[in-house]
């Protein structure tokens, strides 16, 4: 089968599943090549993996000028291209990829939906009104819909309204080598500027809204004043940094706040860590906390979203409500002074990610999807 992804600018968790399900498909016979603008971190990553990859002009929201651009030089890609199924990830890539896919004669379209968008808060009403709007209308040139979670999937039901027969849930899964490979953790602390013995929690994350640090940083005073020598670290970066740092020094958090920056190798940071600890306000599925639990580290999260698919309160780790500092802090102490049960939600979290969270099962189960797709489009063709 000939595939062609497209996805926009992309960093992080979806540009993750895009290169593992890529690798994936042509590790089981199926030809993949990439759409996605140029410059773009995914141009770069899929061209070093050794896919093919054709720039498109896909950038940023809804847009009356680039849109048309973008849809013709996708138009163009599958024509030249011959591709049997088009696959967008994304609302954006999912608006014009079918569309582009439609006008080159591709045989099916499938679009994956990585993120909230209808229940976001920093996503504006007539935002929202326009989102439910263009998907409803063009929803008639997606022949399935694949969700990352169960919480996704219900949005695009109850919130866009979409047939619940063509909206199928794929996990995404994880590659666990780096996560199962041992770690030297007095090195990595070394790294990280760490002391050996203090009690170190914390995460790595994009610094915007949506990942709540905000209450992190509130929840360092009630943590310290438990445990005077314990130590935060917030790896990461992004647009809301100088904002949280001035938050940080506010609440009186700064000394005992450590921001090591971007995290080039996730396994060993995560090995510096005795807790992990998510405090997001909103959450597709979390693919950090697969990391997290791959990795054996135990997990405190918010109850949002996705993050009840990942981590399964009281088996697997530990779920708070989101936006309460008191909360997090809370579940975290009670992490740090009982080590062996804290232990014992790490292995079971491990064994779990291993067994739902693996990349060839996503792989099955896109296939599956994309069979489903072909059949609808047949169907669709001789109706």
């Amino acid at each position: 089968m000939r595939i062609l992804m497209v996805v926009r600018p992309a960093a992080g968790g979806m540009k993750e599943h895009v290169l593992a399900l890529a690798a994936g498909l042509a590790a089981g016979g199926h030809e993949v090549e990439v759409a996605t603008p140029a410059g773009s971190d995914v141009a770069a990553a899929a061209a070093a993996a050794g896919f093919p990859v054709h720039e498109v002009p896909l950038v940023g929201p809804l847009h009356p000028l680039y849109d048309p651009r973008a849809i013709v030089a996708i138009r163009h890609v599958v024509r030249e291209g011959r591709f049997d199924l088009v696959h967008a990830h994304g609302f954006k890539a999912g608006f014009v990829g079918r569309l582009g896919a439609m006008l080159g004669g591709a045989k099916a379209v499938v679009v994956t939906a990585h993120n909230h968008v209808l229940s976001r808060t920093d996503t504006p009403s007539s935002a929202r009104a326009r989102y439910r709007s263009v998907e409803r209308s063009l929803a008639g040139l997606v022949n399935r819909y694949i969700a990352v979670s169960d919480s996704i999937r219900r949005e695009l039901v109850d919130g866009y309204g979409l047939p619940a027969e063509r909206v199928v849930t794929v996990h995404n899964g994880v590659e666990p080598a780096p996560f199962l490979a041992p770690q030297d953790r007095a090195v990595a602390r070394a790294e990280l500027g760490l002391p050996a013995e203090a009690p170190v929690v914390g995460l790595a994350a994009r610094f915007s809204t949506q990942k709540g640090l905000r209450h992190l940083i509130d929840a360092v005073p009630l943590l310290c004043a438990e445990m005077p020598d314990l130590l935060v670290v917030i790896g990461g970066t992004g647009p809301l940094e100088s904002e949280l740092r001035e938050h940080a020094a506010a609440v009186e958090a700064t000394g005992s706040l450590r921001w090591p920056g971007y995290v080039e190798d996730i396994a060993r940071f995560l090995s510096a860590l005795d807790v992990y600890v998510s405090p997001a306000e909103t959450e597709a599925l979390g693919i950090a906390l697969i990391e997290a639990g791959l990795a054996e580290v135990p997990t405190v999260a918010t109850n949002v979203g996705g993050v009840p698919e990942v981590v399964l309160d009281a088996e697997t780790g530990v779920l708070v409500p989101p936006a309460d500092p008191a909360a997090l802090a809370g579940a975290t102490l009670a992490l740090l002074r009982d080590p062996e049960h804290a232990r014992a939600l790490a292995t079971a979290a491990r064994e779990r990610c291993l067994r739902e969270f693996a990349p060839a099962l996503m792989v099955e189960r896109t296939l599956a999807v994309y069979a489903e797709a072909l059949v609808a489009a047949g169907e669709s063709e001789r109706a």
